[in-house]
């Protein structure tokens, strides 16, 4: 079997790796540069240290290594190929491309940055000569952006010295649904990434400017996993400062209507309990905390106000009335409850039906937002109610109906 032939098969069954959502590295500056081709195996060893108590997002191949796809792995089999069928190589100019060999072999130096670009145009020409993999492939990790002379393929076919701009490293992340680990694991990858960031003149958001010691302006962690966790993620925060906000403007609004303070906060308080509750089912359940979680957990201040408020202005109107305290509650145990739990059913019906739903993120907006329609008819007929009762002397509109 040939070295290629071995090659290929390696290849083949490394690829057998653990699931995961696809990631990537994007890449921009000089990328053709020898510190950057071999910071990329830098990155590729220190992804294959675990660091204690940190969860691994990374996939991993059978033997345990990283699935780290990048070009060097592309150039290291073309140098191979070269080694046993060099003509394929001569033909796109090699002999003329100033790349320097060491060894007794004379294999091609991979520090010598003309080496590198000589490679990479015969990558993006023919892909790996001697084997199928075509060049089509290379497209995923580096692009020339002209056209390519095809004897001298280190020059432009008019006749220009080709610059490699931007390149793309490609990994798998596991489990990113589950937010709590992907913060951790995303600052993580930072760190196993710092060969080719310490090149980099820009920040992760940001590319910078052209530096002489540094051959990149941008290193940058993106693909739907990692988009879809900052998106989240700032949502969380965003959601997070809205549900603050929001619950002011409500105290505020119901004070006005209520024209009291406390009247406003005891009806307030039992949906914020909610919105706790429902925080502690999510984690008990074994859900993280994700976009639609914790959409639901402010929108229950929407949704549960009604009851509480429902419950509150009932109480008001049989205290008005002359009723005493429980007489009062009857009240709201009467007719006004009945008319609650039956708004709840109807609602709940409803979600749970989205909660059947295949889709996961349906799945868990049916279920949740069905569970805070129950949490919120709990919180406002027993706490509410109870709340009620610990402040009912504040309520005395007619203090001779009151009856102990």
């Amino acid at each position: 079997m040939s070295l290629i032939s071995l090659w290929e098969f390696g290849i083949v069954t490394d690829r057998f790796s653990d699931e995961g959502e696809p990631a990537m590295l994007y890449i921009e500056g000089d990328v053709a540069e020898p510190e950057v081709f071999r910071a990329i195996d830098e990155f590729r060893q220190n992804s294959n240290l675990k660091t204690k108590g940190v969860v691994d997002k990374m996939t991993r191949t059978p033997d345990g290594s990283v699935d780290v796809l990048a070009i060097d792995e592309f150039v290291m089999a073309a140098s191979a190929s070269l080694m046993s069928n060099p003509q394929p190589f001569y033909d796109r100019g090699y002999n003329e491309s100033n790349c320097s060999t060491k060894g007794a072999l004379n294999a091609p130096n991979l520090d010598d940055k003309d080496c590198l670009i000589f490679f990479y145009g015969i990558l993006s020409m023919d892909g790996i000569p001697g084997t199928e993999v075509p060049s089509s492939l290379m497209d995923l990790y580096i692009d020339p952006g002209v056209e390519l002379d095809p004897q001298r393929v280190w020059l432009s076919v008019d006749g220009e010295p080709v610059t490699y701009d931007r390149m793309i490293i490609r990994f798998g992340i596991t489990s990113p649904e589950h937010f709590p680990t992907m913060g951790p694991g995303i600052e993580e990858i930072k760190r196993d990434l710092s060969p080719l960031f310490n090149l980099s003149s820009g920040t992760w958001e940001e590319p910078g400017d052209t530096e002489e010691d540094k051959p990149l302006t941008w290193v940058m962690l993106t693909g739907k996993p990692i988009t879809r966790f900052v998106a989240g993620d700032r949502m969380q925060n965003e959601m997070q400062s809205s549900l603050l906000l929001g619950s002011l403007f409500v105290l505020i609004t119901m004070s006005i209507g209520f024209r009291s303070v406390k009247q406003a906060i005891v009806s307030l308080t039992p949906i914020l309990l909610v919105v706790i509750w429902l925080y502690g089912l999510i984690y008990a359940f074994g859900y993280s905390l994700n976009i639609v979680t914790v959409t639901i957990a402010t929108i229950s201040l929407g949704v549960g106000i009604d009851y509480c408020i429902h419950v509150t202005e009932r109480y008001r109107e049989e205290k008005e009335k002359g009723a005493n305290h429980r007489q009062a509650l009857h009240g709201v145990g009467g007719a006004c409850a009945l008319a609650l739990v039956g708004s709840a059913i109807s609602d709940v019906a409803g979600f749970a039906i989205i909660a059947t739903s295949s889709m996961g993120l349906f799945n868990t907006f049916g279920l949740f937002s069905a569970i805070m329609i129950v949490l919120s008819l709990i919180a406002s007929m027993v706490i509410t109610t109870a709340a009620l009762g610990i402040l009912h002397q504040g309520f005395k509109l007619n203090p001779e109906s009151e009856e102990e």
